[in-house]
């Protein structure tokens, strides 16, 4: 009795041909197989889909979304056989053993990455767990520095991390005040008391030192207090030039409108990696309070047509505007999807191998081509400073990117 095999696209093929099919593959090498046969390839995410920072997560996801669907659309992994991305998530709740566990979990199902966790505290654990499994750890907005310290090589960063987030931005605002000929020696700063904020202003600290600038105060915060009063009135005593803030979307929130109520006192308002100062829904919602804010951020390249057409494609499928973490999100995914191409394997050392040798001049950040040094880390990877100017946030420098001048001083911070 004849025997035939269901093979890609739908048809069948001969057992005559597809032994002919499997020898030819066998001496090619095992990796002929995986291109002759489309299959999912499993990605795995683990983000706070609940708990306190679940808006900044779900903008994560939506971005992680867009991207696998893009690539699915568009054919899959071509060096696969058209192989489709598969998402399985994982919730962290931003808890260290909630993040480790759900990595442990995910990896047990097969993953070929693992991209996440937003929070630099839960990412410092769970790159143990990727670690020990040898498996690729996209990092997800995590900054904190100590994250691709310790000689790992499956730990992957894109984004900035919090010594370039820092010291650009801040560099970026002398370099303006200096241009507006503003003065600008005395500098506050206010941070979340985690991983994330005092990796910021442990760097904004030694950055004032080595810069001949003063941090006059320096004042970290749990994320979940309910009111900053006492520290922004302590700040505004110390008459800084600037405040500085690294926190989340809801304590940045609640700093900003209370800064405004005490008539804070200085040239501007800066965010560094701030999840609320460049957020398209904080700006809607608070369109006087927002104008004018400064926010140091990983962004787009405003002058890419391909940026635009994702920013209209997320714009369509979401009914909001893309911002900074989903922009993050989309272009790990094509990191990934790079790397799949190229090891045209799903074993998890041929995509390691493959991510430490990416060199992807296609993409929508400002900055040149990525690629990861040694330890892990995005050589070129740098922030855009944005100012918040009409209701958007717009890239004022680097000027290589710039879409418009700043406004500095702010006259509204002054009082």
């Amino acid at each position: 009795m004849a025997t035939s095999y269901r093979v890609s696209g739908g048809g069948t093929i001969s057992r005559r041909g597809f032994l002919a099919l499997a020898g030819a593959a066998t001496a090619a090498g095992w990796p002929a197989i995986a291109r002759a046969q489309a299959r999912e390839v499993k990605v795995g995410y683990i983000l706070p889909m609940t708990g306190p920072l679940a808006f900044e997560a779900q903008i994560s996801l939506n971005g992680v979304q867009l991207a696998v669907d893009e690539i699915n659309g568009a054919g899959g992994v071509k060096s696969l056989g058209g192989a489709k991305l598969t998402l399985l998530p994982g919730d962290t709740q931003n808890k260290v053993e909630l993040g480790n566990s759900e990595a442990a979990r995910l990896i047990d199902q097969g993953i070929v990455a693992l991209i996440g966790p937003f929070s630099s505290l839960v990412a410092y654990s769970v790159r143990q767990v990727t670690e020990k499994n040898k498996t690729p750890f996209l990092l997800l907005a995590a900054v904190a520095d100590n994250l691709t310290e310790g000689g790992l090589r499956y730990v992957f960063r894109m984004q900035p991390n919090g010594k370039a987030m820092s010291t650009l931005t801040v560099n970026n605002m002398l370099e303006m005040a200096r241009a507006a000929a503003v003065p600008v020696k005395r500098v506050a700063m206010m941070h979340e008391d985690g991983n994330f904020g005092t990796t910021m202003g442990n760097h904004v600290e030694g950055f004032a030192k080595a810069s001949g600038f003063e941090m006059v105060q320096r004042i970290p915060y749990n994320l979940k207090s309910p009111d900053f009063t006492a520290e922004l009135s302590k700040i505004k005593a110390a008459r800084p030039d600037l405040l500085v803030i690294s926190g989340y979307y809801g304590d940045s929130k609640i700093i900003a409108e209370t800064a405004a109520k005490l008539r804070i006192g200085v040239h501007a308002l800066v965010g560094l990696a701030n999840a609320a100062y460049s957020n398209p829904r904080f700006i809607a919602d608070n369109r006087e309070l927002t104008d004018q804010l400064f926010d140091g951020n990983y962004w787009h390249n405003p002058q890419s047509a391909r940026a635009k057409a994702v920013f209209d494609a997320y714009q369509k499928r979401f009914s909001q505007v893309m911002s900074s973490h989903s922009v993050q999100a989309y272009q790990v995914v094509h990191v990934l999807r790079d790397a799949l191409e190229r090891a045209a394997s799903t074993d998890r050392d041929r995509v390691r191998d493959a991510l430490a040798k990416t060199n992807l001049a296609d993409h929508i950040l400002p900055q040149d081509a990525i690629r990861f040094d040694d330890s892990g880390e995005n050589a070129n990877a740098s922030p855009a400073l944005l100012q918040v100017q009409n209701g958007r946030p717009l890239v004022v420098g680097p000027a290589r990117f710039a879409e418009t001048k700043p406004v500095f001083p702010v006259p509204k911070w002054k009082g």
